[in-house]
């Protein structure tokens, strides 16, 4: 959950609105605005918590130079396209070209052979 939204809960709770009506509001459950309260309580400010995990080796902006290279030629392969992707400066392997296309929304499709 984003920080501003964290904040706006808890201005929402001081201001004498009911967990329940708070969460119908901010359009989260009502277990996680009593957990954010209950931080906000015990540290006496919003609280960003660190992430475990791998960070991502591409920006979102070497990600939209990925998606530039796909939409140039949608029959390049990913090895293909993780060599030109590493004329940018982003050196990773075909998998993550898979993951990141993946999440851009892109789909893997086989062509059909000639018969």
């Amino acid at each position: 959950m984003l920080v501003e939204t964290k904040e706006r809960i808890i201005k929402r709770l001081q201001e004498g609105k009911s967990s329940r009506n708070v969460a119908k509001d901010v359009g989260c459950s009502q277990s996680a605005v009593s957990k954010i309260w209950s931080k906000y309580k015990s540290y006496g400010k919003v609280v960003k918590v660190k992430r475990t995990g791998r960070p991502r080796k591409a920006s979102k902006w070497q990600d939209r130079e990925l998606k530039a290279i796909c939409l140039e030629n949608r029959k390049c392969t990913t090895n293909q396209m993780r060599n030109k992707w590493a004329e940018t400066g982003v050196n990773v392997c075909d998998r993550t070209v898979r993951h990141c296309l993946k999440e851009m929304g892109f789909t893997y499709r086989k062509a059909k052979g000639k018969t």
